[in-house]
């Protein structure tokens, strides 16, 4: 076994485990820190601001910025969804070089691989990481800019909760069929892959 081939190996598991527990903090922040957001703009007392005062035109813009954020936090959550496929796609091409079954080859039910067959874990692959970042992306953001909407554009909704939360559904629904898009093995890649695989493998 080429000693090249196993520090690249080494770099690619460190690489795609630190990626991906960040990614991980990341996603598990965003939601917490909306609903400390929320129960802090509450805190003020049941009656709302008078539209075009100055609270409410700060709750607002308070809400127009952090839909902003979001947004941009998910672009950058699908930019390391990415990264994550790219090492997962290298990692698993060497280690069918290396003739091992590691963290990129071993088939469990945490993992959304092509070896779940079996009828009885049919629905197990579909379950990942894109879905739960789509739908936690897309509900925090929905949530975010009806506030801005009502405090800051002076829009008027009846049952806004129900609207925000129609359009994070939707929302979630777009941003996982692009993801799922962005993330389509293809061949070109396979074959790069396997041709640098190759080259390092070579003594």
């Amino acid at each position: 076994m080429s000693d090249a081939l196993t520090t690249a190996y080494t770099e690619v598991c460190r690489s795609y485990q630190a990626l991906h527990e960040f990614r991980m903090k990341l996603l598990g922040l965003l939601p917490l820190a909306s609903i400390a957001g929320f129960l802090v703009l509450g805190k003020s007392g049941t009656s709302l601001p008078p539209m075009g005062s100055l609270e409410a035109n700060l709750i607002g813009s308070i809400g127009l910025f952090a839909a902003l954020f979001t947004l941009a936090l998910f672009m950058y959550e699908a930019r390391g969804i990415l990264m994550c496929y790219d090492l997962y796609y290298t990692g698993s091409a060497l280690e069918e070089r290396m003739k091992v079954e590691g963290q990129f080859t071993y088939c469990d039910e945490a993992r959304n691989l092509p070896c779940y067959s079996d009828a009885r874990r049919r629905y197990a692959r579909k379950i990942n990481d894109k879905i739960a970042s789509g739908s936690v992306y897309s509900l925090t953001f929905a949530a975010w800019f009806f506030i801005s909407l009502h405090f800051l554009f002076h829009v008027q909704l009846p049952n806004c909760g129900i609207w925000a939360g129609t359009a994070g559904v939707i929302l979630a629904a777009i941003s996982i069929t692009v993801l799922n898009g962005l993330t389509a093995k293809p061949k070109r890649a396979a074959t790069a892959v396997g041709a640098v695989t190759a080259e390092l493998s070579t003594p």
